[in-house]
């Protein structure tokens, strides 16, 4: 199958397409390069588009060469791509702010034309669409990040996002019977995602306790799975330690979780094999 992904939020889109790749899918991932902060689709040798109107008219006109659409919150291209590719099977991936952050009266419009939806957090399970959603765990590049030796070192690691502050992590921990130095990064310090194994393998724990507007997200962070797919100590939301990867989580699972949605939306016998 001939499977375009438009936009990349945390690197899973290239994560995915890479695997459906090895799996003899032809992929693309394409990206304004203005969000590629990290160079995570750099990374992945995706397509980076410097300017957002050239952005959007090059997506356009690629997606006449796919066979489905694969939309990670990248919600603007539909209501265009609908009226020039009606017959096109667009699925849209919501990885997390833009549910949270938009009543279903606003998404409503465009998810009643996509084919399907997929939600990368079990907490998105829990608000409205206008279908029914798919869960897809957030897949971790088993190749990059890999079992390593962890330093006995007493050292942990968090990273603050949205309006979260430092005393937010620190109360949690308060809660819990650890005790270690915590250090915290905040969103503006970048870390390049090729450099991410090197830096993460200096710490023993990773603190992944993500917050949104003073409510806890009961999910592993696209980070704290990363860390915990190298051995690290991951103190989840529930107070628990984890260090590995659960399968439902490797790229292998989401692939063929991924298939699965797409085979209800685009009959194998209506595919160009090419």
């Amino acid at each position: 199958m001939r499977i375009l992904h438009i936009w990349d939020q945390a690197g899973v889109a290239s994560v995915i397409a890479k695997w459906q790749a090895k799996s003899g899918h032809k992929t693309h991932v394409i990206k304004n390069i203005k969000h590629d902060k990290m160079k995570i689709t750099f990374y992945y040798r995706g397509e980076l588009v410097r300017n957002k109107y050239v952005f959007v008219i090059k997506s356009l006109l690629a997606i006449r060469n796919y066979d489905l659409i694969h939309l990670h919150d990248a919600w603007f291209i539909v209501p265009f791509a609908k009226i020039m590719y009606p017959k096109k099977k667009f699925v849209m991936h919501y990885h997390g702010s833009l549910v949270r952050m938009n009543p279903i009266k606003k998404r409503a419009q465009w998810e009643k034309k996509v084919d399907a939806i997929i939600v990368a957090t079990p907490d998105l399970l829990d608000y409205q669409y206008a279908k029914k959603p798919t869960y897809v765990p957030n897949p971790i590049d088993t190749d990059l990040f890999k079992k390593t030796k962890i330093p006995n070192c007493g050292y942990g690691f968090t990273s603050l996002k949205w309006d979260q502050t430092p005393e937010t992590v620190r109360d949690f921990l308060k809660t819990l019977p650890y005790n270690f130095e915590l250090h915290i990064r905040e969103q503006t310090r970048v870390i390049e995602y090729s450099s991410l194994p090197s830096f993460l393998c200096t710490y023993e724990y990773f603190v992944d306790y993500p917050t949104y507007k003073n409510k806890v997200i009961k999910a592993n962070s696209c980070l704290g799975l990363q860390a915990m797919s190298m051995g690290l100590k991951v103190i989840s939301h529930d107070g628990l330690i984890r260090t590995e990867l659960p399968y439902e989580h490797t790229p292998e699972a989401a692939v063929k979780n991924i298939d699965k949605v797409y085979d209800e939306i685009i009959p194998k016998t209506l595919i160009k094999i090419e």
